[in-house]
């Protein structure tokens, strides 16, 4: 049997339950529409967190030994019959679909339709780094149909996503400011709400919806990265069809916590990330037209994937995680 290097979670618990091993059963095409990456480098994020903790596990239950991870970039080392849009050797990245293993490991099957050429100007480990913060912010606009001449407010602004999204809109307030901000509020010594008001766009990165509610004007839009997806997003997003009693569940929970939106009469969407070849193709247009550059916060090697994950559930990371998995792949 053929084997490869991954990182992995034995059961719902969080970095404690994060192995490593070199004899794990190597990636194969999961369908003809299927392309092998050959991994250089991975990325984590929130929703990696929350996943190995078993938060949603009644929506989207893993199964163990589950290698995790998202974000992805490499070379196609195999392509699917149905994947001709792919050759071997092409430098690619991709944001991989759900119920399957992830992208901490040195190979992994990804759906043709879900991978983009990786942008020539950066490199590979950088370009990990890009595509589920660039798809979930890209989707959070398209959304909220942001245009030109529209303020946007944008929380937790010095993360994976903020950093993100502050290019594709327009000690770490000197980051923020060079990447685009117009203004930059320090959260650790001053409440937004109070000093931010009557914009058309709020992106809530932070869990504070109701304070991201309040500065939004009548009419404007707040895109939540951690609101209650309804039943339709989660079919949409998650691959799976929510029963009656989930479904009730879902609405009744997002109406609970979305009753400010009604009453200030806002327009609201959770947003969570559909994995799209097309719109990383955009997204790769950007950052080689230099509009757009990725942020590393730090790298990790993959055997030191648990450590990696206690740093991304402290919160407080300057730009992206990285897991370097084959430093030689350019």
């Amino acid at each position: 049997m053929s084997t490869m290097r991954a990182a992995y979670t034995t059961g719902y618990g969080g970095p404690a339950k994060i192995e490593y091993s070199e004899k794990h059963p190597k990636a194969t095409l999961l369908a003809d529409d299927h392309v092998i990456i050959r991994v250089a480098a991975a990325a984590l994020n929130p929703i990696d967190g929350m996943k190995n903790r078993g938060f949603l596990k009644m929506l989207a239950p893993d199964t163990h030994p589950h290698i995790f991870g998202y974000d992805v970039s490499g070379h196609v080392e195999e392509v699917g019959p149905d994947a001709n849009e792919f050759k071997v050797g092409d430098r690619v990245y991709s944001r991989i679909g759900e119920r399957q293993d992830g992208t901490l490991a040195e190979f992994v099957s990804v759906k043709a339709s879900f991978v983009a050429r990786a942008p020539s100007n950066i490199s590979l480990q950088d370009a990990a780094g890009i595509p589920l913060v660039g798809l979930t912010t890209m989707q959070a606009y398209e959304a909220g149909n942001l245009h030109q001449d529209q303020t946007v407010f944008i929380s937790k602004g010095s993360g994976g996503i903020g950093t993100f999204a502050i290019q594709l809109a327009k000690n770490k307030i000197d980051l923020l400011t060079e990447l685009g901000a117009d203004k930059v509020i320090n959260y650790q010594t001053t409440e937004f709400k109070n000093v931010v008001s009557d914009v058309d766009f709020a992106l809530d990165a932070s869990e504070q919806l109701h304070a991201n509610v309040s500065i939004t004007k009548k009419s404007g839009f707040v895109a939540s990265l951690t609101g209650v997806p309804s039943p339709q997003t989660v079919e949409e997003t998650l691959d799976v069809k929510p029963g009656f009693v989930m479904s009730v569940m879902l609405r009744s929970i997002a109406f609970v916590f979305t009753r400010c939106v009604w009453i200030k009469g806002v327009r609201y969407q959770a947003i969570t990330c559909r994995p799209s070849g097309k719109q990383l193709a955009i997204i790769t247009e950007y950052i080689e037209a230099e509009k757009i550059k990725p942020v590393t916060d730090c790298v990790f090697d993959l055997k030191d994937a648990q450590e990696a994950v206690k740093k991304l559930e402290e919160g407080h990371a300057t730009g992206k995680i990285l897991i370097s998995v084959d430093p030689s792949l350019k």
